[in-house]
């Protein structure tokens, strides 16, 4: 077998060593498959997502040298504050009315 463009090309007429060959390659595409097929389920998917916004979460919160953006958590806890404010207003104004 060799490879060109990508491409495998099988190189001999013995018939043993054809079916050898479709043996090997129905072995890799069931191993393709079946990765694939993992690659896909809903769990595995839900745990690639929350080991990325994790990873992000870490970046956006810690330096390179792992020290603490302060600036960048101050502000966000600045958001934070101010949203919960916002809405302990409103609760509050809904109430009265």
């Amino acid at each position: 077998m060799t490879a060109s463009d990508g491409k495998a090309e099988i190189t001999t007429n013995d018939p043993r060593a054809l079916e050898r060959e479709v043996e090997l390659r129905r072995a890799q595409l069931a191993g393709t498959i079946d990765e694939l097929t993992d690659r896909l389920k809903p769990a595995e998917i839900r745990k690639r997502a929350l080991a990325s916004a994790q990873q992000r979460a870490t970046a956006f919160a810690t330096a390179p040298d792992g020290s603490p953006r302060t600036g960048r958590l101050a502000a966000v806890g600045v958001v934070v504050l101010g949203v919960a404010t916002l809405l302990v207003v409103r609760a509050v104004r809904s109430r009265r009315r």
